[in-house]
């Protein structure tokens, strides 16, 4: 903090003028600036400077040492200072970069003012932090109580909510709207306890892949342009890189992989077909459909149920598996309403 009282925000980015517009967009916002043209500057100013950090903002390309060396430097001295990338790329050997050096988030250049600004009060609010322990230890309970096979595997899967960033907090509650509804849409098949805990887990992990797309992108308002597209679709492989290799959860990585699969063949990221996509994720589809489509959008609001069972079953066959519209059609209006009113968006 600065000895005015405002909170510091080292920028670095070789661009000079791209330096200026964040500083001045910082100072819009009541936040003191500090910016640098390398990494090595701003560690050197880091390591000797008498005032408190609050954040850093860098730019990924840059001559020398680069953003994501500069991320990794940072967090072996600080690991809990909030660290935001930002780049003009966004591809997927850089979104898995981002995410394995432990970025708290990233944006997409051109950066919007209320971007920047909206991001960096999120990472710096204190009470949105207090709220974020309250979600993890829901989130624990919630695992606990699931008849995990061990104390291993729920610590691997909270170190995967963590990496997901939960503070945002949206997307958790969509998250565990969908893992319910998938569970009502699912009772009556029979699943054995492994497999119906592998749906709940998976249809909670589902996102985890957006950690890697830039804020931006993800939050933007309106329609994607082709470019942004490109990006969001990333986030099917980027989730399952997160979780492969770890045992136990080959359910849910089926789920995470195959979220965004149509029955026609049209979805992706393998352009699946019928009963190839995997049981787990043809259920889910149609739980995160419902929620997309009964929730309010900054650009529409919501649709009422009626509404929204209306439109899943104008696209059965082609989206979603008819066969599993069937079971959605047996859970009532009232189940329905009881999820949206225990996992509630933040107005």
């Amino acid at each position: 903090m600065s000895e005015t009282g405002e909170r510091i925000v080292i920028v670095v980015d070789d661009d000079e003028s791209m330096r200026e517009y964040l500083s001045e967009t910082l100072a819009s916002g009541g936040y003191c600036a500090r910016s640098f043209r390398s990494a090595a500057e701003a560690l050197g100013w880091l390591g000797s400077a008498v005032e408190s950090v609050d954040l850093m903002l860098s730019d990924i390309n840059m001559p020398g040492m680069n953003g994501l060396d500069l991320l990794r430097t940072v967090k072996t001295v600080a690991p809990g200072l909030p660290f935001i990338l930002i780049s003009g790329l966004c591809d997927l050997p850089t979104a898995h970069s981002a995410l394995r050096a432990g970025a708290t988030d990233y944006l997409l250049k051109p950066v919007r003012p209320a971007d920047l600004l909206g991001l960096i009060a999120r990472h710096l609010n204190s009470v949105d932090s207090a709220r974020l322990e309250a979600v993890k230890e829901a989130l624990r309970r919630t695992l606990g109580s699931r008849g995990a096979s061990g104390a291993d595997q729920d610590d691997q899967l909270m170190a995967i909510f963590d990496v997901l960033g939960y503070n945002r907090w949206e997307t958790l509650q969509h998250s565990r709207r969908v893992s319910a509804f998938s569970l009502l849409i699912a009772r009556d098949l029979g699943l054995s306890r492994e497999v119906h805990r592998g749906l709940e887990i998976g249809a909670l992990l589902h996102d985890i892949g957006k950690a890697g797309i830039p804020h931006n992108v993800l939050m933007k308002p309106g329609k994607l342009n082709e470019g942004e597209s490109a990006i969001m679709r990333m986030h099917p492989q980027l989730g399952l890189d997160l979780i492969y290799g770890l045992p136990g959860l080959e359910l849910e990585a089926e789920i995470v992989y195959s979220h965004h699969e149509r029955f026609d063949g049209a979805g992706y990221p393998q352009g699946l077909t019928g009963t190839a996509i995997p049981l787990a994720a043809r259920v889910f589809s149609i739980a995160d459909a419902l929620d997309a489509l009964s929730s309010d959008r900054c650009y529409r609001p919501g649709r009422e149920l009626a509404g929204a069972r209306a439109e899943i079953h104008r696209v059965s066959g082609t989206q979603f598996d008819p066969a599993i519209i069937e079971l959605f059609d047996r859970v009532a209006d009232g189940e329905l309403e009881t999820v949206r009113r225990q996992f509630p968006d933040e107005s």
